[in-house]
């Protein structure tokens, strides 16, 4: 059994992490690579947000507004019980961003089996696998020629509207930490382009500008606490990775991600990178981990420090991104680690 049908199997309620033990402190990941994978085409992400599944056409009714294109994240979102959440569990692996690069490596009816670059696993050399829906993908190339010479724009709401450019009506709904490459202005408005090709706006004050993603300067710990402090009282979504919902790890990942640091996607390979920390020494911005009772056995979960004994953590289904006591959880802390 995978780590995550496992995780489905006996803990439906625990955050998005693969199994494995917590290497001492200072090591890095040691287990062998996978095998490399043909790569049948290069694209981007066409939708608002693609939701990436474990196995292809695994969907029930209520999940279609997810998998549709245009992708109506909110209806989804927004019909799901607790319970539907919860079905989520080892079905749904993470999510990727509007624009977000992928590879493609397979294909199975209307579905493509892809890698989701800057998203860093172990389980593939190319990025996060996983399955999406083959309309939600796009193959035009004018995308990866126009980021390598226009500024970056990154999102830094919960989400935003891409608007059109003539009147400025809403077009698509994106999250936060989405880059977008900015070709101009109008007014209040940035110009972007899309993933197919085309413009849209988004409204300056919804965006941090760079010139490169690599000359987003390195921020502090607390810019990256406030950060995260922006999705307090959000709901939490097995797999989630956006400012729509967001599981343990995908809210560090893409907290670090919105900065131009890459991390990797899972809790239990966020805890072997970085730098270890002891307790006494925590700083803001640094994760904190938590395995089984006593700290030992196999990493599940991981928070943020956010400064005098507390951390912001997404918890579980049901519950939303909290700030709570690290003491809140002392019985199963297992280390930390420092990105910054």
């Amino acid at each position: 059994m995978d780590a995550r049908r496992a995780l489905r199997a006996g803990a439906a309620g625990a955050c998005a992490a693969l199994s494995i033990l917590i290497a001492p402190a200072g090591a890095r990941a040691a287990t062998a690579g996978p095998a490399q994978e043909r790569i049948l085409w290069r694209g981007y992400v066409d939708v608002s947000l693609a939701t990436v599944w474990a196995r292809p056409g695994e969907l029930r009714a209520v999940d279609r507004p997810s998998a549709s294109d245009p992708a109506d994240i909110r209806r989804w979102l927004s019909a799901m019980t607790t319970g539907q959440r919860r079905w989520l569990v080892g079905r749904v692996v993470t999510q990727a961003t509007y624009g977000t690069r992928v590879l493609v490596t397979a294909r199975r009816d209307r579905w493509s089996r892809v890698a989701v670059r800057g998203q860093p696993s172990q389980l593939g050399p190319y990025g996060y696998p996983g399955w999406v829906p083959t309309r939600q993908l796009t193959a035009n190339s004018s995308l990866r020629r126009l980021q390598r010479g226009h500024p970056v724009a990154v999102v830094t709401r919960r989400t935003a509207w891409l608007r059109h450019p003539a009147g400025y009506a809403p077009a698509v709904e994106i999250s936060y930490g989405t880059r977008l490459v900015m070709l101009g202005r109008s007014g209040r408005h940035a110009i972007v382009a899309t993933p197919n090709g085309g413009r849209l706006a988004i409204r300056l004050g919804a965006v941090a500008q760079y010139p490169s993603v690599r000359a987003i300067p390195a921020p502090t710990g607390a810019r990256v606490v406030d950060a995260a402090r922006r999705f307090v009282e959000l709901a939490y979504l097995w797999g989630g990775t956006s400012g729509f919902g967001f599981d343990c790890s995908g809210l560090t990942h893409m907290v670090f991600r919105r900065f131009g640091i890459t991390i990797p996607r899972d809790a239990d390979q966020q805890a072997l990178h970085g730098q270890p920390v002891s307790r006494p020494a925590l700083r803001p911005g640094d994760l904190l981990f938590f395995a089984g009772p006593g700290g030992t056995g196999r990493v599940s979960h991981v928070a943020m420090y956010v400064g005098r004994g507390r951390m912001i953590e997404a918890p579980r289904t049901g519950l939303p991104v909290r700030i709570v006591p690290v003491s809140s959880r002392s019985d199963r802390y297992a280390g930390a680690r420092r990105y910054l």
